[in-house]
């Protein structure tokens, strides 16, 4: 508690003119019974549920009094798909990872998922039992660039036989700030499907995705591939939590170049994970060798597992993994609990570090300032850091409480664990060369490392969208 009141009161100086001088955070915001409590009541699915159609042509509403069901896929084409708040859809298991259940938004259409924190939105598993795996998860396409020799590309975890006739199952283009539409406060669970290696649904697989499109307060848990998986593309992001999911948390391909802010990852122990396969960042450029990814990222929190060490016999492999015609900039975040904490791991990758300008602007350089990690073998591999990022034990890091006792007391808004209590965490953060800027992004200036706590001071893993 004493560490607690020490980054409330680093976060009061900053934030003064929102809050009183060592308030909580999260003072007055329900306690986690009534949360759920208030949660729940968007989730009534008081009417009979209904199967959603193989296509659907055109605009339609999904309303959140009804259960919707996807039995197989569920292509949206030559229109608009606007999802209400609170509103439920599951996913059926079916027999094999290429027939899995999925929602998918073609580049001709769009999505307007726009939940509440009250009432997100929420993709699940029809199963009474939940199991990673049980369905595919969501899919958006769209026109942005791609690095690809054609300059697009047919999405994974797709068997093309299957595919209506009509559809178009590809993804990428030539307009950088493509809208695919809105996807707010939403939970997607027990999805992922992997067809075979390099061939998978995740969570949320993001093909081509335009900055025009609105992507915030999004939660990925317990899949079977990764958590959040982005084609090319340059959509930004604020507020994506990954939970446990069983190979990447966040997974960046074909040229992804977009703005990310508050991101967390947390791994859960007694879960299986991909073999020698599981990073929270694993990060890929393209098929052409001029075409590469660079996602831009401040203000992350990657939570790995208790002396690295999961139940399974798959164990963890990088906190981040920057390699194959990769650059990145990352600034402002805690990485631990895995055996390396950031990896650079191609020739490119590497050549592309650069120690010196704090401040660095150009575009095909990595820079990694002002982070704080721990590692249980090697911290930096393949790169010797700038003495802003830091390598610490997991006590050095000062977080309320790293590793907490309970698995739900991670998003216990009270006790805040994941909350930076005392530096390295609490201070000398850094949000210059957050460049480029896609589409007017704009990154929120705070005083402490991490993505757990919102620029008001307030522990966001507490609120009553979130699942765990």
């Amino acid at each position: 508690m004493k560490k607690h009141f020490l980054l409330i009161t680093l976060v009061a100086t900053a934030f003064a003119a929102c809050k009183k001088d060592g308030q909580k955070p999260n003072a007055g915001r329900p306690e986690t019974a009534s949360r759920l409590a208030a949660a729940a009541v968007c989730e009534p699915c008081n009417t009979a549920p209904k199967d959603l159609p193989d296509v659907i042509s055109g605009n339609r509403t999904l309303y959140r009094d009804t259960c919707y069901i996807l039995d197989g896929k569920t292509w949206v084409k030559n229109g608009t798909l606007t999802i209400q708040p609170g509103t439920i859809i599951k996913g059926i298991k079916k027999a094999t990872a290429s027939e899995a259940s999925a929602l998918i938004i073609t580049r001709n259409a769009s999505i307007n998922a726009a939940g509440t924190a009250d009432c997100p939105i929420v993709f699940t598993s029809n199963e009474t039992t939940k199991a990673a795996g049980d369905w595919g998860g969501v899919v958006v396409l769209g026109d942005a660039l791609v690095c690809t020799t054609t300059g697009t590309a047919q999405i994974e975890g797709i068997n093309p036989v299957i595919v209506p006739a009509g559809v178009d199952y590809t993804y990428g283009g030539t307009t950088a700030n493509d809208n695919s539409g809105t996807l707010s406060y939403i939970r997607i669970e027990y999805a992922g499907a992997v067809i075979q290696e390099g061939n998978e649904l995740n969570g949320l697989t993001l093909g081509g995705i335009g900055c025009g499109t609105t992507m915030d307060h999004i939660e990925v848990m317990y899949g079977a591939d990764d958590g959040f998986e982005f084609f090319g593309g340059n959509v930004n992001g604020k507020y994506l939590l990954a939970i446990a999911n069983n190979d990447d948390q966040f997974d960046f391909d074909f040229g992804y170049k977009g703005n990310l802010q508050f991101l967390v990852s947390i791994i859960k122990p007694s879960v299986e994970y991909a073999a020698n396969n599981s990073n929270g960042i694993e990060c890929d450029g393209g098929q052409v060798s001029s075409c590469y990814s660079r996602p831009v990222i401040s203000n992350m929190t990657i939570v790995g597992a208790p002396n690295c060490t999961v139940t399974s016999t798959n164990q963890l492999l990088n906190g981040t993994r920057f390699r194959n015609n990769t650059y990145a900039v990352m600034r402002n975040s805690i990485v631990y609990g895995y055996p390396t904490a950031i990896r650079l791991e191609s020739a490119v990758t590497t050549a592309s570090f650069n120690n010196t300008d704090s401040c660095g602007t150009s575009g095909t350089a990595t820079y990694l300032f002002n982070n704080a990690v721990q590692a249980c073998v090697t911290a930096f591999a393949t790169f010797t850091p700038h003495s802003s990022t830091t390598s610490n034990t997991v006590a050095g890091l000062n977080l309320s409480d790293a590793f907490p006792a309970a698995f739900a007391d991670y998003f216990d808004p009270i006790a805040s664990p994941l909350a930076p209590a005392a530096p390295p965490t609490s201070n000398k953060t850094g949000f210059c060369g957050l460049l480029p800027v896609n589409c007017s992004y704009a990154f929120n200036t705070v005083t402490y490392k991490g993505g757990a706590v919102d620029p008001s001071g307030n522990y966001w893993l507490g609120d009553t969208w979130i699942r765990f």
